[in-house]
């Protein structure tokens, strides 16, 4: 689950630096702060403050930035993007998935999309190829708008929520806190605790947790 969520989030956020084209664009909705679903045609500037939207290829573009959007949701996925805010700071939102909920808190991951060697980005529609996975997931760029060939990344930042806001898990506070939230797993707890799953393994922490969630839940 973890590793088609980012290829969505590349093929969705990561985008071309020239001015928006309609092959940019992908159809979906997204969600106001009054919880209605606005659909139509979406593309997230490399930035990834905001969303340009359109209803169809007739009407005017409109930048949306993101505190005024709830989440927002490709047609052909399952995965929506939710708008977090980080320490209860207005500046600082972002999209993220959610990848764990425990009966304590959720969390979610929040990425940072970055070119080297060459082409500063990607299209929407090109289908990277995975490379490495872990704490960074790295991305190899098949179809770059630049002749010379670029490698497209993802960095991954786990953060909890608490309150109305979230944090960053650091390698201080990790295991604290997943120790905490995972008291319905005291197996997991005893591999991060042992430092068997060590801080770079929070990927396969929550992959494991969401696993034995799901087996547990069709046991009974």
């Amino acid at each position: 689950m973890r590793n088609s969520v980012i290829l969505i989030l590349l093929i969705f956020l990561v985008s071309s630096i020239k001015a928006q084209e309609p092959k940019d664009f992908k159809f979906g909705h997204y969600y106001n702060l009054n919880s209605e679903k606005i659909s139509g045609f979406l593309y997230c500037p490399p930035n990834l403050n905001s969303i340009v939207f359109k209803l169809d290829n007739e009407t005017p573009k409109e930048t949306i930035s993101l505190d005024k959007i709830q989440s927002v949701v490709l047609a052909a996925s399952k995965d929506s993007l939710v708008v977090k805010t980080e320490e209860n700071k207005l500046n600082k939102k972002y999209l993220a998935t959610l990848v764990a909920r425990t009966p304590e808190r959720n969390f979610f991951c929040k990425y940072r999309i970055y070119t080297s060697g060459g082409a500063q980005s990607m299209s929407m529609s090109a289908a990277p190829t995975m490379a490495a996975s872990g704490g960074r997931a790295i991305y190899s760029n098949a179809n770059s708008y630049s002749t010379t060939a670029g490698v497209t990344s993802v960095e991954e930042t786990y953060m909890y929520e608490e309150g109305n806001t979230t944090y960053q898990l650091t390698k201080k506070n990790y295991i604290g806190i997943l120790s905490k939230a995972f008291a319905d797993n005291p197996i997991l707890i005893k591999q991060f605790q042992s430092k068997y799953l060590g801080f770079e393994d929070l990927g396969l922490i929550f992959k494991k947790y969401n696993e034995d969630k799901k087996t547990n839940t069709t046991k009974s």
